[in-house]
């Protein structure tokens, strides 16, 4: 015995395609670097930032050091040296960071800290003075590249640079709740 369906009825065309699969979402990865930092991180992430840059040399501190490790190198010929520290609190401390204060003569014109990392750029004898404007837009674009890997980043620059990335809400100061009054 055979059974044959036949369909009945007008066949009605929509006109519109059918529907497609959303697209899937792309998970886009955090670059920020969680303490401790290590200046091999940050040196390689200003090397493929396509700066002009030139490694010298780095050292190693001891055990008893407050610095792990300080990699000297050259963004077009202008020292750059990034330092790495124990602990934020080790830097702070060693450094008597305070990021109100400003540049002064005898460090580099761009200064920036973020978590236990120092980075200096440029040079640290001769009058302390605004870069021209070539300097200024490698120290930009060195922000650019170390901002996302170390925010917040704290500078203390001759030519103060904007910083692109916004601080967390998580690091961000809590805003302090009201006191209750005792009711009379």
């Amino acid at each position: 015995m055979t059974i044959v369906v036949v369909g009945c009825g007008n066949a009605v065309s929509s006109g519109s395609p059918p529907p497609s699969a959303r697209p899937v979402p792309v998970i886009t990865p955090d670059p920020h670097l969680t303490e401790p930092a290590t200046a091999d991180a940050v040196f390689n992430a200003i090397r493929v930032g396509k700066l002009p840059l030139s490694v010298n040399n780095a050292s190693a501190g001891d055990t008893t050091s407050p610095i792990v490790k300080r990699i000297n190198a050259d963004i077009g010929n202008w020292p750059l040296i990034i330092s790495q520290y124990r602990s934020s609190d080790v830097l702070r401390t060693t450094l008597k960071w305070d990021p109100t204060k400003p540049a002064a003569q005898g460090s580099a014109p761009y200064v920036f800290v973020g978590l236990n990392i120092v980075i200096e750029f440029g040079p640290t004898t001769g009058k302390l003075q605004t870069p021209d404007p070539n300097r200024q837009e490698q120290a930009e674009r060195l922000v650019a590249l170390v901002d996302p890997l170390l925010w917040p980043l704290e500078q203390r620059s001759v030519a103060p640079l904007p910083t692109k990335t916004a601080i967390p809400p998580s690091a961000a100061p809590a805003t302090p709740k009201p006191k209750k009054t005792p009711k009379p």
